[in-house]
């Protein structure tokens, strides 16, 4: 296995600067997901990794030994497609064995690493079919094997379920996660999709525009977002964003949100803003940490509600002020329905702001 190291990766394509200046420290035998929208150049970073693209500036290390120049068939390196690429005219076990057939591997080695490899992944009672007589499901597993029986130090994944259904995506994340940890490699997934990142990976990049915005737990970017982009890229149904002036009213703090929203200011917010000096921000609050109520209360903003949307087990409650919407996210079997009067109360430890001008997270702390 290997612990995996870049220091100042710059990936450039002529004028197009796809990976602009990284830095990252990957841990040995864990899950890390490179997660960002298309173009931010998390695939260029693992075929960066694999030996595919060479960095125009910086070094990569595997386990303190820098592997630029290292070709990829040197590196030890498996590596799963999108698109699986299995040979349609193989079986499912020439397909597994193609690899160590071009090491040159003894027949016999190179039966048993098969069918280890397959009981493992579960798929040992396919390895006579070919590609056309099984699933996608079952094909992703066999690309994942072709993959592992190397013995690689280093497993990376390309958007490795997003030729699956919904449901079939679910049971194989979870197998890929649960293959992960028993052969204890270390994994660099890519995906565009956070729920994937979240709940496959130990610690995900979050990138954009080719440069990295947080690297942290899964929990870390739903709680303690860097930057405005993570808050919104991060969380499903999105951040509620909205620009905020901090002002006083009655002798209270409370954030003017467009011309019909205030939202009060707990006092411990107020007193970590007392020393700043600027007085507009982006105020965030996710859906489901936002409560609602019967009865006024201090805290909470009364609101009518514009439209109700049933998510399976959740609601979606809408509410409009004026040019700013409000969402929030309660159990569906609260009861809640389209023009009924409510009041909403952000949870004070859940409340988000950004700069204005900068978009990066504003410490609320003490």
């Amino acid at each position: 296995m290997a612990a995996v190291v870049l220091k100042n990766i710059t990936k450039a394509f002529g004028s197009v600067v796809a990976v602009d200046n990284i830095s990252l420290e990957i841990p040995d035998g864990q899950v890390t997901a490179l997660l960002g929208p298309s173009g931010c150049g998390k695939t260029t970073t693992l075929l960066m990794l694999a030996g595919i693209y060479q960095p125009t500036r910086g070094e990569i290390f595997f386990d303190e030994v820098m592997v630029n120049g290292i070709p990829p068939k040197l590196r030890n390196v498996g590596l799963v497609f999108q698109s699986y690429a299995l040979y349609p005219h193989m079986t499912v076990f020439e397909n597994i064995a193609f690899p160590l057939k071009l090491k040159k591997v003894p027949k016999d080695e190179i039966r048993q690493r098969v069918q280890d490899i397959a009981k493992v992944v579960q798929i040992d009672d396919l390895l006579q079919r070919k590609p056309a007589q099984i699933s996608g499901g079952q094909q992703q597993r066999v690309a994942l094997c072709r993959a592992l029986v190397k013995n690689p130090d280093l497993l990376l994944l390309d958007e490795p379920l997003s030729n699956l259904d919904a449901r079939l995506r679910i049971e194989t994340r979870a197998e890929i996660k649960r293959i992960q940890q028993e052969l204890g490699i270390t994994t660099i997934l890519v995906t565009h999709d956070q729920v994937e990142a979240v709940t496959m990976a130990d610690q995900v990049a979050v990138m954009r525009n080719g440069v990295i915005q947080q690297y942290s737990s899964p929990e870390d970017l739903l709680l303690k977002p860097a930057n405005m982009f993570v808050a919104s890229f991060m969380g499903d149904p999105p951040m509620n964003l909205m620009e905020a002036e901090l002002s006083s009213e009655n002798g209270k703090s409370v954030f003017r949100c467009g011309s019909e929203l205030k939202i009060p200011v707990p006092d411990a917010i107020a007193a970590a803003l007392q020393s700043r000096r600027d007085r507009e921000f982006i105020l965030g609050v996710r859906p489901e940490n936002l409560e609602l109520l019967d009865e006024p209360h201090e805290l909470a903003v009364p609101g009518t509600v514009f439209m109700v949307e049933l998510l399976g087990r959740d609601k979606l409650v809408d509410f409009r002020f004026g040019e700013v919407a409000l969402r929030a996210l309660v159990p569906a079997d609260v009861a809640v329905s389209q023009g009924e009067k409510k009041w909403i109360r952000p949870q004070a430890h859940r409340i988000h702001l950004f700069g204005k001008a900068d978009r990066q997270a504003v410490p609320l702390a003490g």
